[in-house]
């Protein structure tokens, strides 16, 4: 089998496809790996260490996708690469279809390529393994994030996150009670911020409570209590995740409005449309805009600041279901094994998910 990886850099794109370990790998297993010169540089690998696993460095995209069978990228196709795209070929990454523009969309199915979605892979448990491991960075993120433009210099409240003696901490207020949820109010505890969560499913909002032996306060996500919460929040982080689909709007620009000036709000939803009225995305050159006073960090591949550690957490996930397509081939594995069918978006010319084909138009 054919395996392309290719450089996304051009898009603001720090982490890479596959690392210079997971080319070992399946190099060891007879695969022919084709990596774009580059690829690997943002997040410390030379070219230089794939070609001594056995990689073949190409120079242009064009190669990657004329010569590969499957092709890994990390952000989302843009126009130019979903030109690029060959007849029956399989592609691996954060497709986002359903924030995605439909001549992209509609290309691909013309294409019969099959779209594996890296965020809505699920495990048997119903979790989802790549969003699960990239959310565990994503929190610590948070913390660092929040606590740098909090600072006087950054136009922040001036506020340490953990307070000190006298001086009480950091209100913290997290909307939505998943996997992203779970890891912000983790990072929050651990800096001694005072931490609230607003959810809507009861049985999560439980499991926060019991995960954090009680020092989480929890309430319902109701209009009501969005707008009171926003209102005491230093550091708001929209968590709301629903996989494969358009995020929820949860807080309203009056919300935004209402609060105090300069705390920092970071929407980790704005990969999927953000959760948030004044959210627009950002990059990491250029992270930051103020909105009704509000500093707001937005960055939709946020983990990409950290782009070695993210690009090893992908690379080995995704390496499994790369050895197990080499061995059955792609109808086999998704008959068997049901954990990566639920990640395919498109397959066999035809969208696969509901949701995605009713925003479209599209059978």
């Amino acid at each position: 089998m054919n395996i392309g990886v290719v450089n996304e850099s051009s898009k603001i794109e720090n982490r890479t496809g596959l690392t210079p370990s997971s080319v070992s790998l399946l190099d060891e297993r007879g695969h022919t790996l084709y990596v774009q010169a580059g690829a690997g540089l943002k997040s410390g690998y030379a070219n230089e260490e794939y070609t001594s696993q056995g990689a073949k460095i190409v120079f242009t995209k064009e190669e990657v996708f004329g010569r590969s069978d499957v092709v890994l990228n990390i952000s989302p196709l843009n126009e130019e690469e979903a030109q690029l795209v060959r007849t029956n070929q399989i592609l691996f990454g954060f497709h986002h279809l359903a924030v995605a523009g439909k001549k992209n969309v509609e290309n691909l199915i013309d294409k019969n390529v099959t779209v594996i979605g890296y965020e809505i892979v699920q495990d048997e448990n119903g979790s989802l393994p790549f969003i699960e491991s990239l959310s565990e960075i994503m929190g610590q993120m948070c913390l660092v994030i929040s606590g740098h433009y909090l600072q006087t210099s950054q136009s922040g409240r001036g506020i340490v996150i953990g307070g000190v003696v006298s001086v009480p901490p950091a209100t913290a207020v997290i909307i939505g009670s998943g996997i992203l949820a779970r890891s912000a109010a983790r990072a929050m505890l651990g800096a001694g911020a005072h931490t609230i969560v607003l959810g809507t499913r009861m049985n999560r909002l439980r499991e926060l409570t019991d995960m954090t032996s009680g020092r989480l306060a929890t309430l319902f996500a109701s209009k009501y209590n969005l707008a009171r919460m926003t209102k005491v929040a230093d550091i708001l982080i929209g968590a709301v995740l629903r996989p494969g689909e358009k995020a929820p709007m949860m807080i309203t620009r009056d919300m935004v409005n209402s609060m105090r000036k300069g705390s920092v709000l970071i929407d980790l939803a704005i990969d999927q449309g953000g959760c948030v009225e004044t959210s627009r995305p950002t990059t990491l050159e250029q992270p930051t805009y103020e909105d009704e006073g509000i500093i707001h960090y937005c960055v939709p591949n946020i983990t990409s600041a950290v782009s070695r550690t993210s690009s090893k957490v992908l690379s080995n996930l995704v390496t499994q279901y790369l050895i197990e397509i080499g061995e059955m081939g792609i109808e086999k594995v998704l008959e068997h094994n049901p954990n990566l069918a639920g990640g395919v978006y498109i397959h066999g010319g035809k969208i696969v998910k509901k949701s995605i084909a009713e925003r479209f138009g599209l059978k």
